[in-house]
């Protein structure tokens, strides 16, 4: 694995843990299990997971808005020899881990979509998959405005 992949694949994870404005001990734990998914290694990872989380609760800070306001920039998150789709679909479980789906995880996973290079309907199917093997979850799609 290239060292660009690893990079992305944590810049992909830490935008997934951050979605919902909080860092959940379960969704770090998720995100281990997707480093050993796709033989990545977990301690890079981690230390990048963790530089990408603070940068990014740096820049809502900054900001003075709510996690569905802020605009943070990924740009093409290219996964070299990883099928993007499947990372995806992992990524929506991490979203679903913690028991409870917000609108701005929902967007996240929308803005993902786009910056691995899929169709907009990949969004909805990797949900959709997560949710379906997620019984009694909790919703809160309110958009905040």
């Amino acid at each position: 694995m290239s060292t660009e992949t690893l990079n992305n694949f944590a810049k992909a994870c830490a935008f997934v843990i951050f979605a919902d404005g909080r860092i959940d001990v379960s969704e770090l734990d998720s995100a281990k299990v997707l480093f050993e998914k796709y033989e990545l290694d977990w301690f890079e990872g981690e230390t990048l997971i963790k530089k990408y989380l603070d940068s990014f609760i740096d820049a809502s800070e900054e900001e003075h808005t709510d996690s569905t306001d802020q605009e943070i920039s990924l740009g093409n998150l290219e996964l070299e020899g990883i099928d993007s789709f499947e990372v995806l679909k992992d990524l929506a479980t991490i979203i679903v881990s913690d028991g409870e789906v917000a609108y701005g995880e929902v967007e996240v996973i929308h803005l993902l979509t786009e910056a691995f290079g899929l169709d907009p309907i990949f969004a909805s199917l990797a949900l959709l998959a997560a949710v379906a093997n997620k019984p009694n979850l909790k919703f809160n799609l309110e958009t905040g405005e």
